[in-house]
């Protein structure tokens, strides 16, 4: 089975190297502001859509009126009317509508091919040999290289596509688990145990409404004010990086112990956009989303099983008797059956009803490709 893994290595540009890419960056932008300025006016004018590839063909006029296009490597400039058609096929889907990108807003671009990685450097088109933390080996073939400013800071996030020794994946129901994803604790097993998660943005909330505050009264492109927006941005990043490591480890503990693992098929986003603001917080803070995508892949590189189960009813259905009935659940922690009378937390019974019907599920078909 093919499996496509990212990996982030830290850049050591010198000083030319860091200016190349920071114009190639500006580049990208405005190409790309380019482009979706002329299928709006397309649009509004004749009613019509523009192509990515109608926009390829027009490059080679695009440079001679733009010379600085013609700096930036080919590959890397059509990636940009890809990000572009992407971000319209995303609202055809039901996104949002196609934004304008601003400075400091656009900050990576991409190599298609043509790049190669070596123990100590990685060769860029017209770039150059760069230097990097070469802090884990690269498995699979190469795929492509983006190039991302953060902080002041240079990555490059190289992604590659690897074979795993499974060619499909066997459901083996031996040692099961069902995770109940709540908003106060973690996670609740169906083996009657919890997974506690830390509240990663809890410390940071004083200082960052301190700062919040400072930003609004500071006058629009004045330096003191985007160097208030870089203290912003560095706590987003220290909460993001603590909580990735959080949901690693957890994944990882979870993919490495249990034989299959079944979970709510959550719509995370209209959760999210319920309206009540102390839920959607807890649930950001936790990451689900982030935390089902590690647990996939880790999953599918061991062969092993991630039953998605539709949640309809399981935080009213006890798992002792099978009423189902909204009165039982008391409260967030308290279940007690109005059939049976059977005790228990609400988040491990939930558990238990996810992990029957996933097995359940699963035995219909003993084998997913």
């Amino acid at each position: 089975m093919k499996l496509m893994k990212t990996y982030k290595f830290k850049l050591k540009l010198t000083k030319t190297q860091e200016k190349t890419c920071e114009s190639w960056v500006n580049s990208c932008r405005n190409l790309y502001n380019l482009a979706l300025s002329e299928r709006i006016m397309v649009y509004e004018m004749r009613k019509k859509s523009v192509s990515k590839y109608d926009q390829y063909n027009q490059l080679p006029e695009l440079k001679k009126l733009y010379p600085w296009l013609g700096e930036v490597y080919s590959d890397t400039i059509q990636e940009v009317l890809d990000r572009l058609d992407k971000t319209y096929q995303n609202f055809f889907r039901g996104t949002g509508f196609p934004k304008f990108s601003k400075k400091g807003e656009y900050n990576s671009f991409t190599f298609k091919r043509s790049f190669k990685v070596n123990e100590k450097t990685i060769k860029l088109p017209k770039i150059g040999e760069v230097k990097y933390f070469n802090s884990r080996d690269i498995v699979g073939t190469l795929k492509t290289a983006t190039i991302i400013k953060e902080d002041n800071s240079w990555f490059i996030c190289i992604t590659a596509e690897y074979e795993t020794p499974f060619e499909t994946i066997e459901v083996d129901n031996q040692n099961p688990i069902g995770l109940d994803c709540g908003g106060i604790r973690f996670l609740a097993l169906s083996n009657n145990t919890f997974i506690d998660s830390p509240e990663f943005m809890k410390p940071f909330e004083s200082e960052l409404r301190i700062l919040q505050r400072k930003l609004a009264r500071q006058k629009k492109g004045s330096k003191s004010r985007e160097k208030t927006k870089q203290k912003i941005r560095k706590i987003y990043k220290k909460v993001y990086n603590q909580r990735l490591d959080f949901l690693h480890k957890v994944s990882t503990n979870l993919s490495n112990k249990y034989s299959a693992l079944y979970m709510e098929d959550l719509k995370l986003q209209k959760m999210q956009q319920s309206g009540f603001s102390n839920v959607n917080k807890m649930m950001s803070d936790k990451s689900f989303g982030n935390f089902k995508l590690l647990l996939s892949y880790k999953l599918k590189e061991r062969g092993k099983h991630l039953g998605l189960v539709n949640p309809a009813y399981t935080s009213q259905t006890c798992n002792a008797c099978g009423t189902v009935d909204k009165k039982s659940r008391i409260s967030q922690a308290e279940f007690v059956c109005t059939s049976c009378g059977e005790v228990t937390n609400s988040d491990l019974n939930s558990s238990k009803i996810i992990c029957s019907k996933g097995i359940t599920a699963s035995t219909k078909r003993k084998t997913l490709v």
